[in-house]
């Protein structure tokens, strides 16, 4: 009884697990741990292993990269979206405050 429970238990310890990774705009590139898988549009699913994994994202000179954890056999989704700017208007970072007079 021990051994098939640590049979079921290593099994499970060594199944993949997904990862979906929804990115908006459409066209963004989408690199896991180094390796591109592609761009954004539609869903990407990955199977990748039990841990952890870097997820970077390139858009029009911008980047967001971030690390994600799953377990193994976990289903999990990472979502992001880069903010719109208008057109013409340069990205930026600052926050503006109003003066008073």
């Amino acid at each position: 009884m021990l051994m098939l429970a640590l049979v079921s238990h290593l099994v499970v310890a060594a199944a993949p697990a997904q990862l979906t990774i929804e990115v908006t705009p459409e066209g963004v590139a989408v690199m896991v741990d180094g390796k591109k898988h592609g761009t954004s549009g539609k869903p990407l699913v990955l199977k990748v292993t039990a841990g952890r994994h870097v997820v970077k994202l390139s858009y029009k000179g911008d980047s967001h990269e971030e690390e994600v954890s799953v377990k193994a056999g976990e289903k999990k989704t990472y979502v992001w979206g880069f903010e719109s700017t208008k057109s013409g208007a340069a990205p930026t970072d600052e926050t503006v405050t109003p003066s008073v007079e």
